[in-house]
């Protein structure tokens, strides 16, 4: 019996300024295309069933493109009687159920099954003589819900194999937590071992839990947390003696997150050679990459030369300069206090505020306050 477990592929996202030549974002299309991956394999390979995690879509009104790229991919699995079972997730469920359901496109599909009205549901299957019951809990738009649904679980008699899946984070273990808008937390009692196999959404890195159950991972890399993470799915063989289960990797587009420069007492000209070297070894093209700053003055910060890293990073998709400012005692002492104090809190506001042009609009902002301070300073 063979089965793949998948999760957290966001259709719909997209991030950062890069466009492709049909002016679609480019991050977007990796989406897509890190997608069509997994259903390439599955349907070279027709595994006996596939499970979906949840966050199979990034919004609860994902656009056109990502429902008719979706419902295209799905569709070829459909034909080729591959039966899925695709549980919702936070991103893709609506706080207001009079906002409607994006699963519900699913609801009349053959070999599809969408599991998404707040309430746990038990699918069955019989393949190849087996009969497999597949347990799953989909996201609820209360905490009370969510739990007394779980408190439900229980494995079928007389089946061959149970399935648990679920979409949330693991309670008793933050390091699985997102901190994401409706969040929900699974007690790790859930994670019984009288399942078969437990396929878990909702944290993005490739993660076992114990011996039956297991994060998938998300199928792109979303943010630079998952820049050192493989990302892939699980290929699971249940066998009555011993199930065994793989992951297998898939192409994506390189991440880099780089090791920190630590700046104390380094000139700007050294900290900007430190910058080139890091920019070369990386070798950006077609990259998203993070260059991270400690203990860097905020008066060498604002002279950097900007243009010169923009243009040696320029063949990337993107790339972010990511600073931690250090409080200097001797500029609070000067005339200028107050506008280090603003270039600070400036890029600090900028950071909370999780904008695409944050770079530009950081370098921007500098500039203008370095025209006030040299002005300030009689310059």
């Amino acid at each position: 019996m063979k089965i793949i477990h998948f999760s957290d592929t966001h259709l719909g996202f997209s991030a950062y300024r890069k466009i492709t030549k049909d002016g679609i974002n480019q991050r977007e299309i990796d989406i897509y295309e890190s997608f069509k991956q997994v259903v390439d394999y599955a349907v070279e390979k027709k595994p006996d069933l596939i499970i979906h995690a949840g966050d199979l879509f990034d919004s609860v009104r994902p656009n056109n493109r990502a429902i008719n790229f979706a419902l295209k991919q799905i569709i070829r699995l459909s034909k080729k009687d591959i039966p899925i079972v695709i549980i919702s997730g936070n991103h893709e469920h609506p706080k207001l159920k009079e906002t409607g359901h994006i699963f519900s496109i699913f609801d009349h599909l053959e070999n599809v099954y969408p599991v998404y009205k707040e309430e746990y549901e038990k699918i069955d299957f019989k393949i190849k003589k087996e009969k497999i019951c597949v347990h799953a809990i989909p996201q609820s738009s209360l905490k009370s819900k969510f739990e007394e649904e779980l408190k439900k679980i229980k494995p079928s008699e007389n089946f061959d194999y149970n399935i648990l899946t679920a979409h949330g984070a693991v309670t008793g273990i933050q390091a699985f937590s997102m901190n994401e808008f409706n969040e929900l937390f699974i007690p790790a009692e859930t994670l019984s071992k009288d399942f078969d196999y437990i396929a878990l959404g909702h944290y993005h890195n490739h993660t076992k839990l114990s011996d039956n159950a297991y994060y998938s991972g998300s199928t792109e890399h979303l943010s630079f947390t998952e820049a050192n993470s493989k990302k892939g799915f699980m290929l699971i063989d249940l066998k009555k003696q011993k199930t065994n289960v793989k992951f297998v990797e898939i192409k994506t587009r390189p991440m880099v997150d780089a090791e920190a420069i630590k700046c104390t007492n380094l000139r700007l000209e050294q900290i900007m050679d430190k910058i080139k070297k890091t920019v070369k070894e990386i070798n950006p093209k077609k990259k998203t990459f993070r260059i991270k700053l400690e203990d860097i003055s905020p008066k060498i910060y604002r002279n950097l030369d900007f243009g010169e890293i923009r243009k040696i990073s320029s063949d990337a998709v993107h790339y972010e300069i990511k600073a931690d400012i250090k409080q200097d005692e001797e500029l609070k002492k000067t005339d200028s206090s107050k506008i280090n104090k603003l270039a600070s809190e400036f890029e600090q506001f900028l950071k909370k505020q999780g904008l695409e042009d944050s770079n530009t609009i950081l370098e921007l902002g500098i500039s203008y306050i370095d025209k006030i301070e040299a002005r300030e300073e009689g310059k």
